[in-house]
């Protein structure tokens, strides 16, 4: 029974599902130059994603994996809900800079106050925005594990970090139950890609640019288990990966009236919970 009515189907009915697979996991080995054991693994890595979706994502994360750095931003919308049940709509602003394979920055400004994150080789800093206060924790080495570490020991995913990874694919499809590509959609005017994908605790959709530029230009995620299935939408632009990015976009800007805190106290906001798909199962 197919779960998502009125999609494009995923394959021309003359093939079956199996052969389908083949020839995309076979495609794959021949423009990534993997071997078929991991080509297989990584397009078997989500229960019930159909080959195609599969593709696209680990053509966007190809093509993310193989950039030396790159900077994005991204216009978000963000629901939350009252005691009566209604929904209120807030927005929000994030900014993301990467240097492999040891620097990252993230800014997350929402109508209410938000954070900034720097991260350079090894130390964490975070200034929480309007308030000013801000702490430092130690982390490992490369961009890959301290969003590890800020994952499982404090909790903490920064806004849209999922993009930030090596391997983007592995990341998105690490609690996946089901994903189909619904077929064309433009964004902002580019044509785009909408890719619609399940977990147990949020239905998300990704909007993946067409072309040779195959980055992310809409992410959606759905709280389904929470009251009214509040929604996280963010409208991702700006894409910058052919230039080098300044040292300065790492180094942490503290104001001089400030007040110095534990790191926990800050990443523990709940304010900042559910910005990205890291933070579900």
């Amino acid at each position: 029974m197919n779960i998502y009515p009125n999609t494009r189907p995923s394959a021309p009915r003359a093939w079956s599902l199996k052969a389908w697979f083949h020839f995309v996991v076979l495609t794959f080995i021949l423009v990534s130059g993997v071997s078929i054991q991991d080509a297989s693994a990584q397009y078997e890595s989500g229960a019930n994603i159909d080959p195609e979706a599969a593709a696209l994502l680990q053509s966007m994360s190809n093509y993310l994996g193989s950039r030396s750095g790159y900077s994005f931003k991204a216009d978000i919308m963000y629901d939350e809900v009252i005691s009566s049940g209604q929904k209120i709509q807030y927005n929000a602003e994030a900014v993301a800079y990467l240097t492999k394979p040891d620097k990252f920055a993230v800014s997350y400004i929402t109508d209410r106050g938000g954070y900034r994150f720097w991260y350079d080789a090894g130390l964490g800093t975070i200034l929480e925005i309007p308030e000013n206060d801000y702490s430092t924790v130690e982390l490992p080495g490369t961009v890959d594990q301290a969003l590890n570490k800020l994952a499982d020991e404090y909790k903490f995913a920064p806004a849209l970090s999922e993009f930030l990874f090596i391997n983007t694919f592995k990341v998105l499809t690490r609690n996946i139950t089901s994903g189909v590509n619904v077929g064309p959609s433009r964004v902002s005017g580019t044509m785009c890609q909408q890719l619609v994908f399940r977990q147990r605790d949020i239905d998300w959709q990704i909007w993946i640019e067409d072309g040779k530029r195959p980055v992310p230009r809409k992410l959606v995620i759905t709280y389904k288990n929470r009251p009214e299935s509040p929604q996280f939408i963010a409208l991702i632009k700006d894409w910058v990966s052919d230039k080098s990015i300044p040292s300065a976009a790492y180094k942490p800007e503290i104001p001089n009236i400030n007040s110095r805190v534990e790191f926990s106290e800050l990443t523990g906001n709940q304010r900042y919970s559910g910005v990205s798909i890291r933070s579900f199962h």
